[in-house]
């Protein structure tokens, strides 16, 4: 008799999840710097066109599949089929997935838990992470955000050093759950990582979304513009948020940091702003990831080991801007490059 084949195990996996802004894309890249073997893969879904968290994975060692302009919640899409498939057929050691500030991780945490996922992945612990510069604002007037809490299995308290009083805050309303949930402290996103190999615990739960949410995720089709230069800016509205986006590609001019600085800024000060990321290679930096989100302080840069290319995506809350402010901004970003030497 023919020995029976041997299953494969399956791959143990973490949903990372948190609003806008939370710092989840950091929290990730610290994970990877401090506890991956090498063989992680990264799931990563971003709401806008220009992917930024899947650049900022890769820079941590990781292999990574990117679903871009919708939610990686509604699993059963063939995007997120064929990015989950792509990812487990090299069989990593470990799985994470980064839904989008957007997302619905409780459907996500049920059909990754429901056949036939279930065969190839083993889901642990869900974590949330807690901007505490912006936790109270978020908890009052944002019911995803309240699902997102309610479908973790642990908080990721982050974001302390904006807002001491908010962060006291926040750590009393965590204190005070029920059912209670543990708590970790993070420093810019590093925190513990024993969390990761505890069991998904988390009940599954009736989400409360918005009136409309559902109607507003679909999107209008997006636009996308090529220079001469090979740069490409795209654009989409959906969800009531707008996305600007431009890839610099391969062959781009280095940075220059004043320049750059300055155009982050004129970035951050485009009216309804919500949230800023970029990866950019500068002269005198090297990679070099900056962020920002509105109500959470000066933006904030961290060294990048590597990465493909420079991008940035700007989110808007509200209707895309005039085409005239995209143009300038667009403008600030390609002045801020140097020149051969």
């Amino acid at each position: 008799m023919a020995a029976l084949e041997e299953v494969p195990p399956r791959v143990p996996c973490n949903i990372l999840t948190g609003p806008l802004g939370a710092g989840k894309s950091t929290a990730i890249l610290k994970l990877l710097q401090t506890h991956g073997d090498g063989s992680w893969a990264v799931l990563v879904n971003e709401m806008g066109d220009v992917g930024i968290d899947g650049v900022i994975a890769e820079s941590g060692g990781a292999t990574t599949a990117q679903v871009s302009g919708g939610c990686i919640c509604c699993a059963n899409g063939v995007a997120v089929r064929v990015a989950l498939t792509r990812l487990l057929w090299q069989r990593p050691s470990r799985l994470l997935i980064e839904p989008s500030g957007l997302g619905h991780v409780a459907e996500l945490c049920e059909h990754l838990q429901a056949e036939p996922l279930c065969q190839a992945v083993e889901l642990r612990a869900v974590a949330c992470v807690i901007p505490c510069s912006n936790h109270d604002k978020l908890w009052a007037e944002a019911p995803l955000y309240r699902d997102m809490v309610h479908a973790s299995d642990l908080l990721i308290l982050n974001r302390r050093d904006v807002d001491a009083k908010a962060t006291l805050a926040t750590d009393a309303w965590a204190a005070q759950l029920y059912p209670p949930k543990a708590t970790l402290i993070a420093d810019r996103g590093a925190c513990s990582t024993t969390w990761i190999d505890a069991p998904r615990d988390a009940v599954a739960i009736e989400q409360e979304h918005a009136p409309g949410t559902e109607e507003d995720d679909e999107y209008r089709p997006k636009r996308t513009f090529t220079h001469i230069d090979g740069s490409k800016r795209t654009e989409s509205h959906g969800g009531g948020r707008a996305y600007v986006g431009v890839i610099f590609g391969r062959a781009s001019l280095p940075f220059e940091a004043d320049r750059l600085d300055a155009a982050c800024e004129r970035a951050c000060l485009v009216p309804d702003a919500e949230r800023f990321k970029g990866v950019f290679f500068v002269r005198t930096r090297g990679w070099t990831l900056v962020q920002w989100v509105r109500g959470g302080g000066a933006a904030t840069r961290d060294v990048l080991s590597r990465a493909a290319d420079s991008r940035f995506q700007l989110i808007l809350c509200g209707d895309e801007p005039a085409p005239a402010a995209v143009a300038a901004l667009e403008g600030a970003f390609m002045g801020a490059r140097g020149k051969l030497v």
